[in-house]
């Protein structure tokens, strides 16, 4: 994948297209030029996006429920998968140790480099430009959040609420259908529920979503 098709995917053109080869930058690949000063501003610049967000949203909530809400939002494991989305990996520049490393591992440094890459936007384009593509990134996750939420992983919710129910645990099965594309299928009260992700925990991640929705919607 080149920066070009990560642009596409992004939804952003850069003006200056170093800063998005310096946010894929890792530090194993370069100790002089990487992508740690971008990481770092990053993190501050998504914390504070999803805070105006949720300060505006919930006006009448308090800081407590706020902070729960943020720290859901913006958790490692969903700053992964956001990556995963926009297929960092492929672009991701790595020494040739730290490229052999296993996926497990290397999620900390795909979660650098999706807050490298806001931080890159917020440089090149501003606050409203680095606000639109994080809003974005986060649109189904914004428009699933509600103050009732627990503030766990879909995965973990969903199997906690099969527990209280009595109920066997979920199972995914999970089918490589397309190079780089997953479909994953739950069975549940002989319904299929199903979806796609570009990794199976993406896919896993989002059937949970769906799921979940269905059972507090329908009340069963």
């Amino acid at each position: 994948m080149s920066y070009k098709d990560l642009q596409n995917r992004l939804g952003y053109t850069f003006k200056d297209e170093a800063l998005i080869e310096l946010a894929l930058t890792h530090k194993s690949f370069s100790n002089i030029s990487n992508n740690e000063r971008l990481e770092f501003l990053g993190d501050s610049i998504l914390n504070s996006i999803i805070s105006e967000y949720l300060f505006i949203r919930f006006n009448n909530q308090k800081e407590g429920l706020l902070t729960r809400m943020r720290a859901y939002l913006v958790k490692a494991e969903t700053l992964t998968i956001k990556a995963e989305e926009l297929s960092l990996e492929k672009v991701v520049k790595l020494s040739k140790g730290t490229a052999n490393l296993s996926k497990e591992r290397k999620n900390s440094i795909l979660e650098g480099a999706f807050e490298a890459v806001i931080g890159a936007i917020f440089i090149d384009g501003g606050w409203d430009a680095a606000k639109d593509i994080t809003l974005k990134a986060f649109n189904k996750d914004l428009a699933a959040l509600s103050e009732d939420m627990t503030f766990k992983d879909a995965k973990t919710e969903l199997q906690e609420l099969f527990q209280s129910l009595k109920s066997d645990l979920p199972k995914y099965i999970v089918e490589d259908i397309d190079k780089g594309k997953f479909l994953c299928t739950v069975n549940y009260k002989d319904m299929v529920f199903e979806s796609s992700g570009t990794s199976k925990r993406i896919a896993e991640t989002n059937v949970a979503m769906k799921l979940l929705a269905y059972i507090k919607q329908n009340d069963v």
